[in-house]
């Protein structure tokens, strides 16, 4: 952070003549007259001091911001900031910050389950792959893919017999559905018979006459009996014998319509018999869809489906491989297999301090540099976070206060400079963000009164 440590000017004088003193009072003799020489300097330092604190020159900056110390240390790398473009009178022209390059869409690291182990890796590290790209294969593909092949097997066994049931259901239904249509038409036939029997001129009808005429030719021989004059001409067989004509044709007549009603009734009997064999066939046709374990196995292969895509890891995005690391017969553990990133939008997430985030705005333009970079990176200020924390990221610069708040800022990096910033992603980087002459703030403290 473009932090400066200050001392006061006086104070500084004060304490050099101080040392002075003291060096020359150890010496004795000769070099006695010239401590107190320096004492007397002393005091005079002191009245320098106060004098300087009346003017309000009593602060100089005793070290420059840390990204000055880093450039002017060894190994540095490139200058980030021209200090020629540094304004004079008191303001900053710059805000340092430390930050980290990583794409914008984040890094993801690709996971098993463990206890598994990698039996292949399909890919190798910087290579560029498809959503759908096998990556790594594990131990246990191979067993689930055998369930797998089972449990399609019983399913096709199933299916099958299934079939086979529904269709011999199906021909019974069939069998019950003409056995129907055979009762109703052998009932309609009787009700039709029936009515015709009982008819003008039917069977029915004829016996019921002829006992009818029966009757009256024995009623008119018993009447003919009766009478003293015609007695003599009727004899006792004779009315015998029209009584038992008579008994004949009503028997024959009861006999004739209750065939014809038993006839109805059977008829009535079988078709429901050959509705309920319907209903039965339909039941079981019901029957074997419920029985056959359909939806269990389907359940079952969907669930192995999902677990073999489990055991052959593929790749969701498409992307860079950025490292892989495992290697095949290692077991899988809660540490990724490698990591995969999309490079073609670098970001770099900068931790600003809190007493500078109030001039950092989107839009400003930020240098990025670090030994690592073949290049100085440049970017856009995109967005500064709310959260504020303590810094992640260690200063290289000693004098940096330790006790300070930092809020963090996306800086998008140009589309020129993304190639270098993807062959170093995680790197810890120098950030320098230029500030508009509009926006400089006056750093040093306003003189007192």
């Amino acid at each position: 952070m473009a932090d400066r440590t200050y001392m006061s000017l006086p104070i500084f004088l004060t304490l050099l003549l101080q040392r002075s003193a003291s060096d020359s009072e150890s010496g004795g003799g000769v070099r006695g007259g010239l401590g107190r020489l320096s004492a007397r300097c002393l005091w005079l330092g002191i009245a320098v001091s106060g004098f300087g604190m009346i003017l309000g020159c009593d602060r100089i900056p005793l070290f420059s911001d840390d990204s000055t110390y880093r450039s002017a240390s060894p190994g540095a790398g490139h200058d980030p900031v021209d200090e020629s473009s540094q304004p004079s009178g008191g303001f900053a022209g710059k805000i340092v910050a430390q930050g980290t390059l990583q794409p914008q869409t984040g890094v993801l690291r690709l996971m098993a389950p463990p206890g598994d182990r990698v039996i292949r890796i399909a890919v190798n590290e910087g290579e560029i792959v498809e959503p759908g790209d096998l990556l790594v294969e594990l131990e246990s593909a191979r067993a689930k893919q055998v369930e797998l092949d089972v449990a399609q097997t019983k399913l096709d066994e199933g299916k099958q017999r299934l079939a086979a049931e529904a269709s011999a259901a199906q021909a019974r239904l069939q069998v019950a559905r003409a056995k129907l249509r055979q009762s109703e038409a052998e009932l309609q036939q009787a009700q039709t018979k029936l009515r015709i029997a009982e008819g003008e001129g039917g069977e029915l009808d004829l016996l019921r006459r002829a006992a009818d005429l029966a009757q009256r030719k024995l009623d008119r021989l018993r009447d003919a009996a009766n009478d003293p004059s015609t007695r003599r001409l009727v004899s006792d067989d004779q009315l015998e014998e029209e009584g038992l004509k008579i008994e004949e044709s009503r028997a024959g007549y009861e006999s004739a319509k209750a065939d014809a009603k038993d006839a109805i009734a059977a008829g009535r009997l079988a078709v429901e018999a050959a509705e309920q064999e319907i209903i039965a066939a339909e039941r079981a046709i019901e029957a074997a869809a419920a029985t056959g374990s359909i939806g269990s196995l389907e359940k079952q292969i969907e669930l192995l489906k999902l677990s073999l895509e489990m055991a052959k890891l593929k790749s969701p995005i498409r992307g860079r491989v950025l490292s892989i690391d495992s290697m095949v017969g290692q077991a899988t553990t809660t540490m990724p297999l490698m990591h995969l990133a999309d490079t073609t939008e670098m970001i770099c997430i900068a931790e600003i301090n809190v007493a500078d985030l109030n001039r950092v705005e989107p839009g400003q333009t930020a240098i990025i540099t670090s030994p690592g970079l073949v290049q100085p990176l440049t970017g856009t200020v995109q967005k500064i976070h709310p959260m504020i924390a303590a810094p992640g990221l260690s200063n290289p610069f000693p004098m940096a206060p330790v006790d300070r708040y930092t809020g963090e800022a996306t800086i998008k990096i140009e589309p020129e400079s993304v190639p270098f910033a993807a062959q170093r992603i995680e790197m810890q980087v120098e950030v320098v963000i230029r500030i508009e002459p509009t926006q400089y703030e006056m750093i040093d403290s306003p003189a007192l009164p």
